[in-house]
Formats: C-alpha cells, structure tokens, sequence
C-alpha cells in the first residue's frame, strides 16, 4: 500500500523547476543591468523617456540662451528634465563659417559644463516637418540635443539701424533667406514659421521658452544700448515662435525672456547663480574670438556681457516682468 502524498520523482521534479526558474530569473536581471545601450554608428543615442518633461527652447544666436535663460536652463538639465534648443541664425556677422563653427563649439562645451559631462557631441541630420537640419547631440546625456538652422546673419547695412536676414525675412513681405552647409535650407517666413509648428507638434514640449516679441520699435529704429531696445534678431525669432504656438497649440507652458534691457533693471541672481552663469558664459567665450582673443586668459565677463550674466527676467506675452514670486528658481 503506497503512503499518501507526492511521490518522491514529483518531490524532485518540482524542486528542480523551482530552482532552475530562480536561476532563469537571476541571470535574467543580472543582464539586465549590464548590458549596454546600443547606437547605431552615425545617428545620436536614442533619447531617453522625457517624463520629467521637454524645454524647448528657441533663441537668434548661441549667446543668447546663456545670457538671457541662464540659470534656468541649466535648473532644468540638472532636474533631468529633456532640452532642445533651436538656434535660427548662424551668429557668422557675415565672417562665414570659420566664425559659426567656433560659436557652435562654444555652445557645445557650455551646455557640456551644465550637464557636467564629457564635452563629447555627435552629429547628424534630424528631419522633421519636411526639411533637414543640423542637430548636435551631446553623447553622454542625449536629452540634451542644440538645433542649429545656421541662417546668415551679417548686418544688410552698416550695423544698427540696418536689417539682418532674419528681421528682413521676418518683416518684409515675399522675402527668403538660405541657410548655410550642410543643410541648405531656404525659408520664407510663413515656410519657417509653418515648419516650426510642425517641430512644436513633433517635440511635444511641457516648455517652450522664447525672446521678447513685445518690442514695438521697427527695426531699422533700434540701436545699440537705447533704453528698452533689443537685436532685431531676438524680436524677430521671437515673433516666428509666436506665431508658430498659434499653429501648434498645446499643453506645454510659454516662457518668455527679456533680452538686452535685462541690464536695466536691478541684478537678482544670487552669489551662487551669478558663478555658475558666469562661468558657463566664460567657457563659451574661449571659443568665440569676438569675445575673447586667442590666448588671452578670459576670466571675466565685458561690456553688457557682466551685467548680463547677473540678471535673468521672465517676461509675460506683453514684455512685462513677472512678479517676484514668479522669478524664484527651484
């Protein structure tokens, strides 16, 4: 007569599958957590999970983000938060690309300085809405990723006073620019603004932050240093993003800057701000030889540049300052 319960080969069979499933499960997650990200050669690492959210960030020039969204734009890389900047002109000043290379190298290693990572970028094509520009990856924090429509920006004229081809584009009907190698795109302001709706719709920010479109002085009125005046090239890249927002319109909040007269008012970053600006303004300014020559040590902001790198304004759709409470940093 057999005894009740399992018979001793079922006993072994299931202590074997038990343990062989824990084996199974173990090295499973061991492989899990060791097996690097692939990336294909060629195209940037894909971007992680924005869950923490996406800045999307437009601005003329590649100071202009440094100088006037500064610290918030590194608050939000330290947060974890993803980060697209659009930059729509080259910043060249008519020298070319020898001179827009070395300003994009100077944004690279700035933003590299807010990430706190290897000044290490990748290149390619991104495209989106039809066209293809150049995109700057930065390897080892992909969430961060600079925009670069590298359109022409000499003065039309003798400096102030004059237009560039972006306020040309912007203001004066059946006008077009051409953008600059590799990606010879050519552009006229409902095109550009048209294809930045289709970016807005593609990014899908929970941020947009922008210049002062408020300006009302025509640009050929505007100049150097006049109280409440801004570059063209702020007002108008501005205006294009503004318009583009109507097109695309969504959840993510709009975040307006004020450009030059930021000087104006009083200094409100703290000591701690302040150096942490400053120096990722400094580390940008190696690079730009119209700040700082070759081989000249560079320790400080000049000019406006000093005043500028101690102050940041958020601004309401109508340019005025947002109320103190709504300055504060987290």
């Amino acid at each position: 007569m057999q005894a009740n319960g399992p018979r001793p080969w079922r006993a072994f069979l299931s202590t074997c599958l038990g343990f062989c499933l824990l084996i199974s499960q173990t090295a499973w997650a061991a492989a899990a957590s060791t097996t690097p990200a692939i990336a294909t050669l060629g195209q940037p690492a894909p971007l992680p999970a924005c869950w923490r959210g996406t800045i999307l960030t437009f601005v003329a020039h590649t100071d202009d983000d440094l100088l006037f969204m500064n610290p918030d734009q590194a608050d939000a890389i330290r947060q974890g938060q993803c980060m697209r900047v659009v930059y729509f002109t080259a910043g060249d000043r008519g020298e070319g690309q020898p001179y827009l290379q070395a300003r994009e190298r100077g944004i690279m290693a700035a933003y590299a300085r807010m990430a706190k990572v290897a000044n290490h970028w990748r290149d390619d094509g991104w495209s989106v809405g039809g066209r293809t520009v150049l995109r700057h990856t930065l390897q080892a924090a992909p969430r961060v990723q600079l925009i670069m429509l590298r359109i022409p920006d000499p003065w039309l004229g003798p400096g102030w006073g004059s237009l560039t081809p972006l306020s040309r584009m912007e203001s004066v009907p059946h006008t077009g620019v051409r953008a600059y190698a590799p990606y010879r795109e050519s552009y006229t302001r409902d095109s550009l603004v048209t294809w930045l709706a289709s970016l807005i719709q593609a990014v899908q920010p929970s941020t947009i932050r922008l210049m002062d479109a408020s300006i009302a002085t025509p640009y050929t009125q505007l100049c150097w240093r006049c109280r409440g005046h801004d570059h063209p090239d702020h007002i108008a890249g501005a205006r294009l993003v503004r318009d583009a927002m109507r097109l695309a319109p969504g959840s993510y909040l709009a975040q307006a800057y004020l450009g030059y007269p930021s000087q104006e008012q009083p200094a409100n970053l703290s000591a701690t701000e302040r150096a942490f600006k400053t120096g990722t303004f400094l580390r940008y300014m190696v690079d730009d030889p119209r700040y700082c020559r070759p081989h000249a040590p560079c320790s400080r902001a000049n000019g406006p540049a000093a005043a500028w790198v101690w102050r940041q304004y958020r601004i309401d759709a109508d340019g005025a300052l947002l109320a103190p409470v709504q300055q504060a940093r987290q």
